[in-house]
């Protein structure tokens, strides 16, 4: 709910970002007339797991599309795909899926392992209202959009 960067994965937990193994930082940007439309725009994985092997780590953007499909990136034990997504009216976004991370041996820590949520849940003021009276609406057809990250700690 709240627009910004994001830690969304920080292996070990509590680690700086200049020591860490792995860390997954995603900036969430509000698109769209309703408050919920929160997107990722870029997404940037860091730290030494992701440095052996490529130089300054994998950035992702949504300006920034591949020719090729996405492919699942292994980091350690914990494997990594970004894949571009499309709104039905072309608003551009990111979506992060991570598998095994309860395989990697050290406490997870971001949004998607064991760090408090409350902070990046809570909407702002301005949209307490609207949230309220737009719960359960749907668009596009019926689906919800918005970007999403997955993670399996099998």
């Amino acid at each position: 709910m709240k627009a910004g960067k994001h830690v969304l994965i920080n292996i070990p937990r509590g680690m700086s970002a200049e020591n860490a193994l792995l860390r997954v930082q995603a900036d969430a940007r509000r698109l769209g007339g309703q408050c919920a439309d929160m997107y990722f725009q870029q997404v940037n994985v860091t730290g030494s797991w992701a440095e052996v092997k490529q130089a300054r780590g994998y950035h992702y953007s949504v300006s920034e599309r591949d020719i090729e499909a996405p492919k699942w990136v292994a980091f350690g034990k914990v494997e990594l795909k970004v894949v571009h997504g499309r709104t039905g009216s072309g608003l551009l976004y990111l979506n992060l899926y991570v598998k095994h991370l309860g395989r990697v041996g050290f406490p997870v820590g971001g949004l998607l392992g064991e760090d408090d949520h409350e902070d990046a849940s809570a909407a702002p003021d301005s949209c307490a209202q609207r949230l309220a009276l737009a719960a359960g609406a749907r668009r596009d057809g019926g689906a919800e959009m918005a970007s999403i990250a997955v993670a399996s700690l099998a």
